[in-house]
């Protein structure tokens, strides 16, 4: 008897996915000391993603960019970021920590999981318009972030000025942003001079670091979680993970389906983007500012673990089947 298609969806991205983060995790148990992985991560993320990320945005067509993706995500993103910060006020929290308690609701980890996750189950064809997104996201969102524990600190205008321009020069050096650029660049080059292509021998390695691209992401991120492990504020996290695991996708669909509609695989690459659990930058804001530093690293491994299950959910009720 065939199995339906949601369940072979299932079967054929969920599994592989967070089976590679369990790899990961029992690796970061017992393999991998924290500047082993550190090695790791850098190589993986600053080596493997951008090959993967210039060879899939050198050949798109810029024409077929749709840069209402950018207000379908970002505006449903930030409207919950707002909405967050009176509930965590609500909360007895101060600014500081409903910035982080807002942050680990909307920031999603569009990179170590997002990128896999988009290409075992729409290929380069879904990598184009998550790309648009995570090329802004962190530059949006941390320098949101750090904005806001700024006024928390209540630093002098000076400071808070220095502050979000280092933030916004630090997110240049994303293993993200610079490939997009070059990408991009390549593609319009490209497109006005017939017959121009990436070098054969520059192309195999290119595609060979971006096949290794999405397993060694995984599996670096469950190396990660097992080094942060869990703290207190469990509570307010979980609540946190609600809101990122289900109320923002559903905010974001609802938004690219009757506000500004889109293309129906960029409506659900934005929405499964949405989907993801918080990203590690949450931490990384919380280690910097020494606030709410369990919330964040709680935040982050649940939503990870529960993500399991809701992105199981989201594939099935936006009837993605396997490739």
């Amino acid at each position: 008897m065939a199995r339906p298609q949601h369940v072979n969806a299932i079967l054929d991205i969920i599994v592989p996915v967070f089976g590679m983060v369990a790899v990961g995790y029992v690796l970061g148990r017992t393999l991998l000391t924290p500047e082993g992985l550190r090695g790791l991560v850098n190589v993986t993320f600053y080596a493997m993603f951008p090959a993967l990320i210039f060879r899939s945005t050198a050949t798109v067509r810029l024409d077929a960019l749709d840069p209402a993706i950018l207000l379908v995500f970002f505006g449903g993103v930030i409207l919950l970021f707002f909405l967050m910060l009176p509930l965590g006020r609500a909360l007895g929290m101060n600014l500081g920590d409903q910035t982080i308690f807002a942050l680990s609701g909307t920031f999603s980890n569009g990179v170590g999981i997002g990128i896999p996750f988009v290409a075992y189950a729409f290929g380069n064809e879904g990598l184009v318009p998550l790309l648009m997104i995570i090329s802004l996201h962190s530059l949006i969102m941390l320098t949101l972030a750090s904005f806001m524990m700024e006024i928390a600190a209540q630093g002098s205008s000076r400071r808070l000025l220095a502050k979000l321009g280092s933030a916004a020069f630090n997110m240049l050096k994303h293993p993200v942003i610079p490939p997009v650029i070059l990408g991009l660049s390549w593609a319009v080059v490209a497109g006005d001079v017939p017959g121009l292509a990436i070098p054969r021998i520059v192309d195999q390695i290119l595609l060979a670091l971006g096949i290794a691209a999405p397993p060694c992401g995984l599996i670096m991120t469950g190396a990660s979680l097992a080094h942060v492990g869990l703290r207190g504020n469990w509570r307010s996290a979980a609540l946190a993970t609600l809101f990122k695991l289900s109320v923002l996708p559903v905010v974001v669909w609802l938004v690219g389906r009757y506000v500004f509609p889109l293309d129906p695989l960029w409506l659900t690459v934005a929405t499964l983007n949405s989907a993801l659990p918080a990203g590690t930058n949450v931490y990384m804001i919380a280690q910097l500012y020494g606030t709410a530093v369990g919330r964040a690293t709680n935040a982050v491994v649940i939503s990870t673990a529960l993500s399991v299950v809701t992105l199981s959910i989201a594939l099935m009720l936006l009837g993605v089947g396997a490739r």
